[in-house]
């Protein structure tokens, strides 16, 4: 039978039934020498057995529990007690094992949580910390901060959900006292040091995720949010969602980071804001978007999840539309055309249903027959009436967007950059006009073909 005592923080934490279990085993192990553990059962008894040896022999953590755990079978039917450092609930050897008892002493983080651990507390070792997939912004005690190198790596992980200015509790044996973040790898550390921190008042933080995003919208939309919000309906926004794909799209053709940090935070604003109206109405719950979303990435990825291979992004994007059509149950070129969204921009519609239909086979044999078809679509909206210039228009544009297709090239993309340069140059011949005190009204054509040649040398 195996017994677990929780040594506490410090030698006199010992308890009288742990001091009691000690006394009448007939093995006792102690984790480590180098703990007060170690002093405080060599003031009971001396024939106490350490696992030392094992720290150095193991390669990682698991590997070390696996060997003290092995250890302490290896004594049979003996009575065996299992020192170690704080209750005794809270070592990761000790959790390791089965079929154990367990005498509790004082916790690690004893010394900083006062009475009792706040609401939605959570407790980690250092390294669990550190292995942990995201932190969260609630009560949280870290405990076995082992060294200034564990304590950085610690300190750096908790930036991702506390600010850097948040106060810590930090305890070493006797020693207590609180500090900022920032200061954490400052500190002295040894095995037994913890600390707890707990977030502060939202309205205070500077450090949010995408978790904190969804609070704070369900506030907005809750009975006392705000009313605007409240009265928000799917269609209502369904503008938004558009207008701010374009800015974030404006802001990564321009590579301006910090507008594309904003931009990206106004469009998942409005995904969240879907979400939280979706949730409200009784539609669906956010979890059954990130179910979907997931699904669609692996079931579409069968040459990274499964045995499909693909050698290049072309065969990749081959597999991805095979895929789809498999999932859209999409049996034919009507199906396929059809599937494209009526809410994309005329010009990225036209792209794609023309790219749609080529795949079965209504396409063009290269560049220059479709550069032809260009010509043939200009020469009949110049000398169509003004009745039907509208639809000889569209044809000439759908030539056009081909034109590019095959050759490489989106459309969308294209005119996106086209305008910019277009926008460009006009500012620039305005601000030439301005310093020169000349009205373009009053210029000849030659003039005018100079001062935008003066333009595009300038910006391009």
């Amino acid at each position: 039978m195996i017994t677990v005592v929780g040594m506490g923080t410090k030698e006199g934490d010992l308890t009288l039934d742990g001091k009691a279990a000690i006394e009448s085993a007939d093995v006792v192990v102690v984790k480590s020498a180098k703990t007060h553990a170690a002093s405080a059962v060599a003031a009971i008894r001396d024939d106490a057995v350490y696992c030392d040896d094992l720290y150095e022999q193991s390669s990682n953590f698991d590997a070390l529990n696996a060997a003290i755990g092995e250890r302490l079978r290896s004594f049979g039917s003996k009575k065996v007690v299992f020192c170690v450092v704080g209750d005794g609930s809270d070592d990761t050897t000790a959790q390791a094992l089965e079929g154990v008892r367990l005498v509790s002493g004082v916790s690690l983080y004893s010394p900083v949580v006062g009475k009792e651990l706040a609401g939605g507390s959570v407790i980690y070792t250092a390294t669990e910390l550190l292995a942990a997939a995201r932190v969260l912004p609630q009560p949280t005690v870290v405990k076995c901060i082992d060294d200034k190198y564990i304590a950085g790596e610690v300190q750096l992980k908790l930036s991702t959900a506390f600010d850097m200015d948040t106060e810590v509790v930090y305890c070493c044996g006797k020693t207590v006292k609180k500090f900022p973040l920032s200061e954490l790898s400052k500190q002295r550390y040894n095995y037994r040091s913890t600390l707890y921190l707990l977030p502060k008042n939202p309205i205070e933080r500077q450090v949010f995720d995408y978790y904190d995003c969804a609070d704070i919208m369900t506030v907005l939309c809750g009975p006392n949010g705000c009313p605007w919000d409240r009265e928000q309906t799917h269609k209502s926004i369904v503008k938004n969602v558009i207008e701010e794909a374009y800015e974030l799209a404006d802001a990564l053709e321009k590579e301006d980071t910090e507008h594309v940090i904003e931009e990206l935070g106004d469009l998942l604003m409005q995904v969240i804001f879907h979400l939280e109206i979706a949730h409200n109405n009784g539609e669906f719950e956010p979890d059954a978007v990130y179910t979907g979303l997931c699904r669609k990435l692996i079931d579409r990825h069968p040459h990274v999840f499964g045995d499909v291979k693909a050698a290049d992004s072309s065969e990749s994007l081959g597999v991805w539309e095979q895929q789809k059509l498999r999932e859209h149950k999409i049996k034919d070129t009507v199906q396929n055309v059809l599937d494209v969204p009526r809410g994309m921009s005329a010009l990225m519609r036209c792209q794609k249903v023309s790219s749609r239909a080529a795949k079965g086979g209504y396409e063009f044999e290269n560049v220059e027959q479709v550069a032809g078809k260009v010509k043939e679509e200009l020469a009949e909206f110049m000398s169509a009436p003004q009745s039907e210039k509208q639809m000889e228009g569209g044809d000439l544009l759908f030539a056009c967007a081909s034109l590019l297709r095959l050759s490489g090239v989106d459309a969308e993309t294209a005119l996106l950059l086209s305008t910019e340069k277009f926008l460009r140059r006009v500012v620039e011949c305005e601000r030439l006009l301005s310093e020169r005190k000349q009205n373009l009204k009053e210029m000849s054509m030659r003039q005018f073909d100079e001062l935008w040649s003066e333009a595009k040398r300038n910006v391009g």
